[in-house]
């Protein structure tokens, strides 16, 4: 099982290099042809939109793995221990609540994008399919949070420092 998610992990870092690349690349071919060859592909604007897409939401949930994003910790920096535990938990679990709400609704429009049969203008794609990373990463960030929640209650009872982040 470690395995498996250490290697869930590493491919998620991957992907996120390997889609940055590919924009950088993306836009620089697609200046070349505009600019030298006075041509411009219609489809590489919508790839790189969508991988655009796919890179932010993929870079989200990262940034819970990895505890980047910013956080107001002004308050909570002048409780007590276990009081900082608690808060920390609790805002874990309001952050889940979110993520696995928004998760919902992410999937609520897939589901209408696939019955309307729409598709993307340029690639002819099913349009359902840049809306996939909405509900897909917003589930992981969800999970990672509720992790979160674990760790800051095992801190809680066990009044030791191995969950909590100090800011």
């Amino acid at each position: 099982m470690r395995m498996v998610i250490k290697f869930f992990h590493h491919t998620e870092e991957y992907a996120v290099g390997l889609i940055l690349l590919a924009l950088a690349l993306y836009s620089c071919v697609q200046v070349f042809t505009r600019y030298v060859l006075s041509y411009s592909f219609t489809s590489y604007e919508e790839v790189a939109r969508y991988s655009c897409i796919l890179c932010t939401f993929l870079g989200a949930s990262l940034g819970i793995k990895y505890f980047a994003h910013f956080a107001m910790t002004a308050l909570t920096d002048r409780l007590p221990y276990r009081l900082k535990c608690l808060t920390s938990a609790l805002v874990w679990l309001m952050s889940a609540t979110f993520f696995f709400v928004v998760a919902y609704y992410g999937y609520v429009q897939c589901q209408k994008q696939w019955r309307f049969g729409t598709m993307t203008p340029a690639l002819r794609i099913p349009m359902y399919v840049p809306f996939l990373p909405i509900p897909v990463f917003f589930a992981i960030m969800g999970c990672r949070s509720l992790i979160r929640v674990g760790k800051e209650m095992g801190c809680l009872i066990r009044g030791d420092g191995k969950g909590h982040i100090e800011s």
